[in-house]
């Protein structure tokens, strides 16, 4: 079907579109997902990764050093992200959130561009349920995937492992390891396949006089940590160090700890605790002591930084094909480019893994924004949030944003990085509502009754890391009563 629309395509008089001979020719728009993507990468100081491609992406638009999402879990984000709309107690919560079920009158940003003349497909995980909105949202009204289960929704492969004994083991028990070492070709994995069908798609649409919105979305560097070996022979296991700030920060609240069960649903990581087994809290301390038989093993640890680092890397060599494809096909001059974690990613910091929390390492991810006639080089240090990628790209291309975004253009910040950004940024997650400052973080837990039945507050100068919670500082009163105030005001008026 995909060929035979872009075949018609081939034929598409530009006469038959909106715009005029003499307008502005519109640009086309390659959006990048990667799950998972901490801010962990060379362009923005990582100390270990290796990741040229996305570097030099950096280098030549503008890199967003505080970009914060609406929602750190996978489902939930891509749905804040595409419509522009925030999450709310209600609304876009999970990581099986669905936009046509939490927001079924939502506009996504696919269809925003459909409607407008361009010709838009979706590749891999956009959406965390594949089929999500994709009858209005792409012009094929089918979105493209290859067969594994990376979602609950495509539970048909065998978890993108490659190596015989995995594979099996996965479909014996459903299981398979956190991380694989497998000797071949980039196109064996996911990510690869991907990349094929996204350079091939490339080269028929740039022959196309339509403009075109191409989404990609790269499961890498998701757990499990799978990637061809070249990419771990990049590294030494032994040149990553653990976090130095492996505990729940000193008076942190137990509801900002969770078991990391994501991690856990592997055959070789530690299992659930057990209901007596969890973490107790002395009051008196205001501390929790562990009591935890299950840990993250520091040889496990290390296994797990090393495939996450080479996952890095191996995605980062896939998207460097897709750069060069647009470049050698004589489209970089007239399309934007925008690449982006869907949230952060908690490498045993806090003692906890994965996401699912409110500290900066996983509210926080990569934003990198190319666009036509904008300087490059630029380095935004203002707070932005991913509700802002929408009204950014619809302006950036002359469309009209929906009334249902509450996001900002970012447009005005790659023409001049140095404007401030947002006073402040609204990441949530469950119960916990959150507020970040240039200086300061405080997350906030409601009961049913909407009342805060715990709280933490970190001094984002002196405190980067959030290892000491100062809500019980006295000195940080007026601190917490200031952004109280602000978490008040945004519950009752955001939308």
């Amino acid at each position: 079907m995909f060929k035979q629309v872009l075949g018609a395509l081939l034929a598409f008089s530009f006469s038959s579109l909106c715009w005029a001979s003499e307008a502005p020719i519109p640009p086309n728009v390659l959006f990048i997902m990667v799950d998972d993507l901490r801010v962990e990468l060379g362009a923005y100081g990582s100390k270990h990764a290796i990741s040229p491609n996305i570097d030099r992406l950096a280098e030549q638009g503008t890199r967003f050093d505080n970009a914060y999402v609406s929602v750190p879990v996978c489902g939930a984000s891509r749905a804040s992200i595409i419509t522009g709309m925030r999450a709310l107690p209600e609304r876009f919560v999970n990581y099986y959130t669905s936009v046509e079920n939490d927001a079924p009158n939502a506009t996504t940003i696919f269809e925003t561009f459909k409607d407008k003349g361009y010709y838009t497909v979706g590749y891999g995980k956009i959406f965390h349920n594949v089929a999500d909105t994709e009858a209005k949202s792409w012009s094929d009204e089918k979105a493209w995937t290859p067969a594994m289960d990376q979602t609950a929704e495509l539970n048909t492969g065998h978890g993108d492992y490659q190596i015989a004994e995995n594979v099996a083991l996965y479909k014996k028990t459903g299981l398979g390891p956190a991380t694989e070492i497998f000797d071949g070709p980039d196109s064996a994995y996911f990510d690869g396949k991907l990349t094929e069908k996204a350079l091939g798609s490339l080269a028929i649409l740039a022959n196309t006089s339509q403009p075109f919105f191409m989404a990609l979305g790269y499961v890498k560097p998701h757990l499990p940590f799978n990637a061809p070996k070249k990419y771990w022979d990049m590294y030494s296991r032994d040149q990553f160090d653990l976090p130095e700030h492996n505990m729940l920060p000193l008076d942190a609240p137990i509801q900002a700890y969770h078991e990391f069960g994501e991690l856990r649903d592997y055959s070789d990581t530690p299992d659930r605790l057990a209901q007596d087994e969890k973490f107790k809290f002395n009051p008196k301390a205001r501390a929790f002591q562990q009591e935890n038989p299950n840990p993250v093993s520091d040889e496990l640890a290390r296994r797990l930084i090393h495939g996450y680092h080479a996952s890095v890397s191996y995605v980062d060599a896939l998207i460097g094909r897709v750069l060069a494809q647009v470049e050698d096909l004589g489209l970089s001059e007239n399309t934007i480019i925008v690449l982006m974690g869907d949230h952060g990613y908690i490498l045993g910091e806090h003692g906890l893994w994965c996401k699912h929390s409110t500290f900066d390492v996983a509210t926080k991810t990569p934003l990198i924004i190319r666009a036509p006639n904008m300087p490059a080089k630029g380095e935004v240090d203002g707070l932005v949030e991913f509700i802002d990628i929408f009204p950014t790209l619809t302006e950036l291309a002359g469309i009209d944003t929906p009334s249902q975004v509450a996001g900002i253009s970012l447009a005005k910040l790659l023409a001049d990085p140095t404007l401030p950004g947002r006073s402040a940024v609204f990441p949530r997650y469950h119960t916990a509502e959150a507020v970040r400052t240039d200086n300061y973080t405080l997350t906030q837990w409601f009961d049913e009754g909407g009342n805060v039945a715990e709280q933490m507050l970190y001094d984002n100068v002196k405190d980067p890391n959030e290892t000491r919670n100062l809500v019980y500082t006295p000195k940080y009163s007026p601190v917490l009563e200031d952004l109280s105030g602000r978490i008040a005001a945004h519950r009752e008026a955001r939308k």
